[in-house]
């Protein structure tokens, strides 16, 4: 199996306040691999993006700290290193489109200004290696803080040029004119590719999409899903794609990562999730899911009660308090991830094609000529197949004391 790209270890991380610090995310652990995407799942505020804030390095500062644990992209350590390094690290290595692209986009300035600076500071066509302060066009004059003094006719047209390009690629209509015009002036959808395009103007191995489809009614969204899924087919970008809408996740995402109060209520690929949840946290969350067979005027399932103050959480699982299955070791001793998979369990990789259908559905590939039917998955013998044919051990963690009860 391929080394991770991403591997996140005991991620703890806070702000100071005037109440003293508070810790918003404890113990966090993931990983990433190549060209997969995964998904954080949990109510507002449960910590996700922090998370992600805290991976590219930008918690808000001074307030922000990332207290322990590692954040290692391709082996290195992004939670210890320098700052220029994280410079080079945004952008290029890890792009993230930002959640709310109304407040994410500068209302004062025009669209072609903000989407150049992107391409400036990641431009394309130079070194990957190269400071990324001193990225896009070679040419022109810079002050002793290296601020571009002025660009030649030939760099601003370049420059013009490559963002009709980033336009064009998430689809926008009429790229020169909407570089002319201000946020405001474009409609949610169109936002929305803005910072998709501004995202990807570095190329980076690793894009993070921060809630990109909230507030965007259905048939956009399912737009701008279509839209990340063939740019990440055509570039193998890896996705850490942050939402509350569960019905994405079951579309989008290959494993997800579900979150409560800081910590890590449950880890399962996809299909295993929706098919076996083990912990009750996640279980309230699909049956709080609206369903085609529910007869009509039916109330929803809910889950009771609040998510607990982070400066008044219980001092063993943070989900006690609303939990049906708590009992006295629940509030005392704090619950570990733990396997939870069935023996001999395997998985197969999401097809991004078959929205919501079962991952073992389809043990062999029917474009193989020639190919018995009843031949084996994979021949282990058979050249120039890769590693990721063979079918994984599948890999379901809950942190709950009872998660055997659910699984009865």
């Amino acid at each position: 199996m391929a080394e991770p790209i991403l591997r996140v270890d005991n991620l703890c991380c806070g702000f100071h306040t005037e109440d003293g610090y508070i810790r918003v995310v404890d113990g966090v652990s993931f990983e990433c691999e190549a060209g997969k995407t995964l998904g954080l799942v949990g109510e507002s505020g449960c910590g996700k993006t922090v998370s992600a804030l805290a991976v590219m390095g930008l918690l808000p500062q001074p307030a922000g700290v990332v207290e322990e644990g590692r954040i290692l992209f391709r082996g290195e350590d992004l939670a210890s290193t320098s700052h220029e390094t994280m410079r080079v690290v945004r952008g290029q290595k890890i792009g993230m489109i930002f959640q709310e692209p109304m407040t994410a986009l500068n209302p004062v300035h025009r669209v072609g200004k903000q989407l150049f600076e992107a391409l400036r500071l990641y431009g394309s066509g130079r070194d990957q290696d190269e400071p990324a302060v001193a990225g896009g066009a070679a040419l022109g004059r810079r002050n002793r803080r290296g601020r571009r003094l002025y660009e030649s006719r030939s760099e601003k047209d370049e420059l013009t040029a490559r963002a009709v390009e980033q336009l064009e690629q998430v689809g926008i209509p009429d790229p020169v004119r909407r570089l002319r015009e201000y946020p405001h002036q474009l409609s949610g959808g169109m936002r929305q590719r803005v910072m998709i395009a501004m995202a990807l103007a570095g190329q980076p191995d690793i894009l993070i999409a921060d809630e990109p489809t909230t507030a965007l009614d259905v048939t956009v969204q399912a737009q701008i899903l279509d839209l990340l899924r063939e740019l990440q087919q055509a570039r193998g970008m890896t996705m850490i794609f942050i939402t509350h809408d569960l019905g994405v996740v079951a579309e989008f995402c290959d494993e997800v990562l579900v979150m409560y109060a800081g910590r890590i209520a449950e880890r399962a690929p996809v299909g295993q999730l929706f098919k076996m949840p083990r912990h009750p946290y996640t279980r309230g969350l699909i049956e709080s899911l609206p369903r085609m067979d529910t007869p009509s005027r039916t109330p929803l399932n809910t889950i009771e009660g609040v998510v607990p103050k982070l400066t008044e959480m219980p001092a063993g699982c943070r989900f006690s308090n609303r939990c049906a299955y708590a009992d006295e070791r629940c509030g005392r001793e704090v619950p570990v991830l733990e396997s939870c998979a069935q023996p001999g369990a395997v998985g197969e990789p999401r097809d991004p094609k078959r929205s919501g259908e079962a991952q073992a559905a389809e043990p062999r590939d029917p474009k193989r000529s020639g190919e018995a039917e009843a031949a084996e998955p994979r021949d282990l013998k058979r050249s120039g197949e890769g590693e990721a044919a063979e079918p994984r051990a599948v890999r379901h963690e809950v942190a709950c004391h009872h998660w055997q009860r659910l699984a009865a």
